[in-house]
């Protein structure tokens, strides 16, 4: 009994990573908002909450979906708040961002700012909807060409 006080004592004073934190809300607001799966036949590997958790932690961090494969792929602590057991791929998170309407992003959006605490600050997340960076080439052309 005093073991299992003293294990939630530690818990309270460790402080969360505000990644953390950004996840837990963005995760929380999208199973409000959203159904757990997009349609009754979907292979069910991630709900639609997950997904969308993901990619509103992309336009929080402002880094492509391949970047945000990535980033995922080197935080566990994120992926056990959102309840994943694997990373998804840079094309899911894409196909579930374009699965959901603009409004229903801005409206997640404005909800996880207001729950931030940045209300009123609109340059606070931006919205990249095509998932690539400013250039099209590659890394290998890129230092190639210098």
């Amino acid at each position: 009994m005093a073991e299992a006080k003293e294990h939630k004592r530690n818990q309270k004073r460790r402080r969360e990573s505000r990644y953390v934190r950004v996840a837990r809300i963005a995760y929380a607001i999208a199973q409000e908002a959203l159904p757990r799966y997009s349609h009754p036949k979907s292979p069910h590997i991630y709900t639609l909450p997950q997904l969308a958790a993901c990619v509103l932690l992309g336009f929080y961090l402002n880094i492509s979906y391949r970047d945000l494969e990535e980033w995922l792929l080197a935080t566990d602590r994120v992926l056990e708040v959102l309840e994943l057991k694997r990373v998804p791929d840079h094309t899911t998170l894409y196909r579930a961002y374009r699965r959901l309407r603009m409004e229903d992003w801005e409206r997640m959006r404005r909800v996880l700012l207001a729950k931030l605490g940045v209300e009123g600050k609109e340059e606070g997340i931006a919205i990249d909807s095509t998932g690539f960076r400013l250039t099209q080439a590659s890394a290998c052309h890129r230092s190639r060409a210098g």
